[in-house]
């Protein structure tokens, strides 16, 4: 994690997985499964100073464009700007480069 950023590369085999039935001839990974990656790298990122975080919210989604297996699929994570909430974390997809995808995820801690 340098630069306090997660990045995590999404392998292509795992990336047509996702897209299985999903528009064959033309698969398409489902931002279902987009949020779920970006889900999953948060938590790691979050986790690693809170270890029992667990997420409790998707405060905000947002999808810009398709994310096709054939092309690179690249997350990276780090605490939202001007927010010192540890629980808190933006994720962005990259696919081929370009931001295709966007999340806010709000983690809590068990009492």
């Amino acid at each position: 994690m340098a630069d306090d950023v997660a990045r995590a590369v999404v392998r292509r085999a795992h990336a047509h997985e996702l897209c299985a039935g999903h528009f064959p001839g033309d698969p398409l990974v489902p931002g279902a499964y987009l949020t779920g990656l970006m889900a999953e790298l948060a938590a790691l990122y979050v986790q690693r100073t809170r270890p029992r975080a667990r997420l409790v919210a998707i405060e905000e989604a947002g999808f810009a464009c398709r994310v096709v297996p054939d092309e690179p699929i690249v997350i990276e994570c780090r605490a939202p700007r001007g927010d010192d909430d540890p629980l808190r974390a933006d994720a962005v997809v990259y696919s081929a480069g370009v931001r295709a995808a966007r999340a806010r995820l709000r983690f809590g801690e068990p009492s």
